[in-house]
């Protein structure tokens, strides 16, 4: 779909530590968007693409948001009219998790283009389409940033589990609780496990918890992924800091968990201690 170098996206279950890797490659000089949230989530991805309809779009209405994206971040185009339009009609209506106020703020940045050899973008839910992001862009590498499932069912952060819960559970009475948290992150995890061995040089699974506890491993093995010199990346291990969740779950009952999640989680981390 476009002419440019390798691209890469950030994204994994919300609160993964993805806003560390994303400081990362603003660090290495890479462009990552104008209209960043604190967590350095690119928000016009938020608007175009973080949406329950978006599973049903079709191919040529992916193409048409994914244009309106690469315009702005990299392609250093004005949006047309017909482009201007769209976004205006995907922000004029409240969303789940984001009001039309807030949907309506990204609108003032499109004004700018940018035009970037080294970019990319971190947000989260960019998991749910990943496949399709391939197909139109084959220049672009994914990381996909986890964490312990079962630290991660006791995180505040269970935006995506509302969001996208219902839908892969296929149940309108579904409930974002723990229990479905972790069968959220299993379902994620072992979907992503399953893309990385279909598209091995385009996807790196990058554990959170072994790169705060050894961030040069982990910084080596991004850099190989980048094909970069690790030296380069150890410059800025500094970035990396375990935070005090990691083993959070310990502090609670595993009768929280479906035991066939367990069971699954427990191939990837072991038993608990």
């Amino acid at each position: 779909m476009s002419d440019m170098k390798t691209v890469y996206a950030i994204g994994g279950v919300g609160g993964s530590g993805t806003r560390v890797v994303a400081e990362l490659f603003k660090k290495l000089g890479y462009f990552m968007g104008d209209d960043l949230n604190e967590s350095n989530d690119n928000l016009l991805f938020t608007l175009l693409f973080k949406r329950e309809n978006i599973l049903t779009a079709t191919n040529e209405e992916f193409e048409a948001l994914l244009r309106i994206f690469l315009k702005h971040n990299t392609l250093g185009e004005s949006l047309s009219k017909e482009e201007h339009t769209l976004v205006k009609f995907l922000a004029s209506k409240e969303r789940t998790l984001h009001t039309k106020e807030w949907l309506q703020e990204r609108l003032s940045p499109l004004a700018r283009s940018y035009q970037h050899t080294l970019w990319g973008f971190k947000e989260p839910n960019s998991h749910i389409v990943i496949e399709r992001l391939f197909e139109y862009i084959p220049e672009l590498k994914f990381i996909y940033v986890y964490r312990d499932g079962r630290d991660m069912a006791y995180s505040s952060n269970q935006n995506q589990l509302t969001l996208w819960g219902p839908i892969f559970a296929n149940s309108k009475e579904f409930e974002p609780n723990v229990k479905n948290s972790l069968k959220y992150w299993v379902g994620a995890h072992t979907r992503m496990m399953q893309l990385s061995g279909s598209y091995a040089d385009k996807i790196l699974m990058l554990d959170f918890d072994k790169l705060c506890l050894d961030p040069e491993s982990q910084l080596s093995k991004i850099a190989t992924f980048m094909n970069k010199d690790k030296e380069v990346l150890l410059k800025h291990r500094e970035l990396i800091k375990a935070p005090s969740s990691i083993g959070r779950h310990k502090q609670y009952s595993l009768n929280d968990f479906d035991p066939d999640d367990l069971e699954k989680i427990e191939e990837i981390y072991g038993s608990p201690q």
